[in-house]
Parts: structure tokens; sequence; C-alpha cells
């Protein structure tokens, strides 16, 4: 249950602070924390419905519970595989030549998948940024493709040390 409190919090954070909605993609920003040892997307706390745009600002419905992530779940558990501190990621916005000024990134395009499935792609970046780089990035680029929103992920520990991570970012959009 400490995932939950510590993800709600986060999550408040995001939506008070001021332009934290010009993060926020087309497909929604949603924040997960899994729990230690997490092997199922069960294990990962996410916000459910993620977190949205309204009149301006940020703001999400429901309080965090398990099992309410697919898509981000499945990349924290990936990422886990590497290096288990990793708990928590965000997904924002992603802004042509961000990724110029941040440290830790990797850029994945996705002519570089092998699979093409449906739901592969958050299992496979975590396997070849180790195969490219050798380790786990804080940030990870989705250059997108056909039908699929780029995006910037943001990889820690907590969801708050993540969150602040992207709020960072809000003087570049």
């Amino acid at each position: 249950m400490q995932e939950l409190k510590a993800l709600k919090e986060a999550a408040d954070y995001f939506v008070e602070a001021i332009g934290s909605y010009k993060l926020i993609p087309e497909i929604r920003t949603n924040i997960v924390y899994a729990r230690e040892g997490a092997t199922t997307t069960g294990d990962v706390a996410g916000i459910p419905g993620r977190i949205t745009i309204a009149f301006g600002r940020a703001y999400y419905c429901l309080p965090p519970a398990y099992g309410e992530s697919d898509h981000m779940a499945r990349l924290v558990l990936s990422v886990m595989r590497f290096n288990s501190k990793m708990r928590s990621g965000i997904n924002v916005r992603y802004k042509k030549g961000i990724e110029e000024k941040l440290d830790e990134v990797f850029v994945f395009n996705r002519a570089e998948e092998i699979s093409k499935e449906e739901g592969h792609t958050m299992n496979f970046i975590p396997q070849l940024m180790i195969n490219k780089v050798g380790s786990i990035r804080r940030y990870i680029v989705d250059l997108g493709d056909f039908g699929k929103e780029p995006s910037l992920f943001i990889l820690g520990e907590t969801p708050l040390e993540v969150v602040k991570k992207s709020l960072e970012l809000i003087e570049f959009f």
C-alpha cells in the first residue's frame, strides 16, 4: 500500500504544478510505481484513466490502483529486469530536439524493432538499450511511427522523482 500513497502524492504534485498540462500527450499521461520484486502488471500501480487535460489544466479522476496500467507497467517491469531500483516511470509529450537537453537519454527508433506485434515495444526497448549502450538510461525518447505518437518516458526509483524530472521540462514546451 505504500506504493499507492507515494503514487497519489506524486500525481497530486504533478497536477498542481503550474503548466504541467503542457507535458501531457494526446495519449495522456500515466505515472506508475511497481512493488519491489514486481513480475506482472498487477504488481504495478497506475492512475486509472490516466492524467488528462481540461480547461487548461491537468487532472485525474480516480486514485491510484494496482493493475491500472499496461503500457507503462510493461516498460517499468522490463526495466526492472536490468535495474531493480528503477520501479517508477511517467510518459510525457515529446518535442523534437528535447533529447539534446537531457543527460542519460536513449533514443528509440521503431524502425529498429524486430517484432511489430502489438504490445511488444515496451518489452523490447530496455533490451535494445542494454544491447546498444550497456545500461538503463533515465530518459527514453520514442520517436513514434505511423499511428504511434512520439513520447518521452522518464524512469526513476520513485514516482515523486520522475514527476519532478518531468516538471523540469515545462520550460521547453
